[in-house]
């Protein structure tokens, strides 16, 4: 098979698999991050920013910024790069999940 052919069937996948897992994905997240502050968490970590940088931002411990990360990253919903960074594999606003927004648990 080609390298171009290889690439069409691996992408038709990925859309199909993207398209199939939205709602499984979507409920996942909001399971996971059930109010604006862990969503402001999980958004600002794309790699980018460090901890520290998160943690002052969204008014939040340091402990809290570990443990949900920890948490997101045994839930499949961020990776744990080799530099030990935590970092998030979805963007919330593709799935209406405005971190900013209020929830009933704010």
């Amino acid at each position: 098979m080609s390298d171009d052919r290889l690439l069409a069937v691996l992408t038709d996948i990925r859309n199909w698999t993207r398209a199939v897992s939205y709602g499984s994905v979507k409920a996942l997240l909001e399971d996971a991050l059930p109010d604006s502050k862990s969503r402001s968490v999980y958004q600002m970590s794309d790699g980018a920013k460090t901890s520290e940088q998160i943690r002052v931002a969204c008014k939040v411990s340091p402990n809290y910024v570990v443990s949900l990360t920890q948490k997101c990253v045994s839930m499949g919903i961020m990776e744990q790069k080799p530099d030990k960074k935590r970092v998030r594999l979805f963007d919330l606003s593709d799935f209406g999940l405005n971190p900013t927004a209020n929830t009933s648990e704010d």
